[in-house]
């Protein structure tokens, strides 16, 4: 061990630096913190944003289940419109031909008509000239005694009318006057039919169009509360957000108090310190020995089985879960809800990184904050020098500031870790825990 002694002339030079401390001391004074602090959402508060946020969710997602389907539900809508519309045409169309096949048959009805009418003029002209030439065979006696001779010479004509032969009107007279009656019926049945076909082809095409409106009305009720319940999805959002950032500033300007408050006590300490070893330089006179200096990475209490006890206390909490800003010198504590991640870290129970080392290193009054915890020990050993319980820090810019993360070095090239929300603490390849590694420090020097 290497020995150092301060002579009676080294005594101004303590005497400055004594001075230099206590100016040090003074240069950060609390002056250099938040008036008041930024304000601290309540767990309560966070949480009910939470559940309202998720309560908007879970209705916003049901809508747009509802809304989908109300959608394909008119998709299916739309179709049955259509097909009754052409249901409805088809029907219109088949009215107007059985109208025009009545006109037809009135047509035929008409000629009908005619071929009776010619043939009662071609039966009448045979009466008449069979009787005017007197050959009406065997009647006449009936006719003078008939009391309608008439109907009797009418009789009598007729049927040797029709045994004869010789004329066809009669045949023509009977099957025109059943065609017109037949083709007449047809023909008003046939257009009764086929109104009553478009009557009914109309009213199902007007029960299509009502149930489409209906659905359509209310899918547009269905978009309205989707809508207006998104937007309250996007209030409950940015209010939660609104929320967990202001939690995560307080929590950001707790540490920089903590790490102010330590800076504070370290340069107290480092002037009273001055002030020790100038009045003892002073008081020893002729440059006595004033006791040993120990060189770096052994001074202070600092001793290897006290860097192995910090990693057997780490080692007890393998597996235990991140929590951000968890735990304490006392061991495991919730931690709190924030963006980035840690949105239910107010719920699990466990340690962050800097709250780990405080626990393992629970003999030194560490900050919960990794960036004052590396300035917390005098000495900071190179990477390759690394002895189990010291601390290692990783920056995002390179300075003392960006340090954002912290684990312990616990031989062989690994560190214990917290590593972020979601995981566990577990040991880790030393070079693969992250880039921007900053430095070291032996804690107790």
């Amino acid at each position: 061990m290497h020995v150092s002694r301060i002579g009676h002339r080294g005594s101004h030079a303590v005497a400055a630096l004594a001075a230099v401390a206590t100016t040090l001391a003074l240069l950060i004074a609390p002056g250099g913190a938040h008036a008041s602090p930024p304000p601290n959402p309540t767990d309560s508060q966070i949480t009910s944003a939470q559940q309202q946020k998720n309560a908007l969710a879970t209705l916003v997602g049901t809508l747009g289940a509802q809304a989908a389907e109300m959608q394909s539900r008119l998709e299916q809508l739309t179709g049955l419109k259509e097909l009754a519309e052409q249901k409805v045409a088809l029907a219109l169309s088949q009215l107007a031909d059985a109208k025009a096949a009545a006109v037809l048959a009135k047509h035929n009805v008409q000629l009908a008509q005619q071929k009776v009418d010619q043939a009662q003029r071609d039966f009448v002209g045979y009466v008449q000239a069979t009787y005017m030439s007197g050959d009406v065979t065997g009647t006449t006696e009936t006719l003078l005694t008939a009391s309608d001779p008439n109907v009797l010479l009418a009789q009598s004509a007729l049927q040797s009318y029709q045994s004869s032969h010789e004329l066809t009107a009669i045949g023509d007279m009977q099957r025109a006057t059943v065609a017109k009656s037949n083709a007449d019926a047809a023909a008003r049945k046939a257009v009764q039919v086929q109104a009553d076909a478009a009557l009914a082809a109309q009213a199902a095409e007007q029960a299509a169009v009502a149930a489409f409106q209906a659905a359509q009305q209310q899918q547009q009720l269905l978009q309205a509360a989707l809508a207006a319940n998104q937007t309250k999805l996007q209030q409950a959002q940015l209010q939660l957000a609104t929320l967990n950032n202001e939690r995560a500033t307080f929590v950001a300007y707790q540490r920089e108090q903590a790490r102010l408050a330590a800076q504070r006590a370290a340069a107290a300490r480092a002037a009273a310190a001055a002030a020790a070893a100038a009045a003892a330089a002073h008081n020893g006179g002729g440059g006595g020995p004033s006791g040993p200096v120990v060189p770096p990475g052994s001074s202070g209490s600092w001793t290897a089985a006290a860097g192995r006890q910090a990693v057997a206390r780490a080692e007890r909490w393998l597996g235990t879960p991140y929590s951000w800003a968890g735990g304490n010198a006392s061991g495991p504590t919730y931690g709190v809800c924030a963006g980035d991640g840690a949105f239910n870290d107010c719920n699990v129970i466990g340690f962050d990184c800097s709250g780990l080392m405080m626990y393992a290193w629970a003999q030194v009054p560490l900050a919960h904050y990794a960036a004052t915890q590396y300035l917390q020990g005098s000495y900071h050993p190179s990477t390759s020098n690394l002895m189990p319980g010291d601390l290692v820090f990783w920056s995002s810019d390179g300075t003392v500031g960006g340090i954002h993360h912290v684990a312990m070095y616990v031989g062989n090239g690994n560190v214990i870790q917290a590593p972020e929300s979601g995981s566990v603490i577990q040991i880790t390849p030393l070079y693969s825990v992250s880039s921007g590694m900053f430095g070291a420090t032996r804690l107790l020097t």
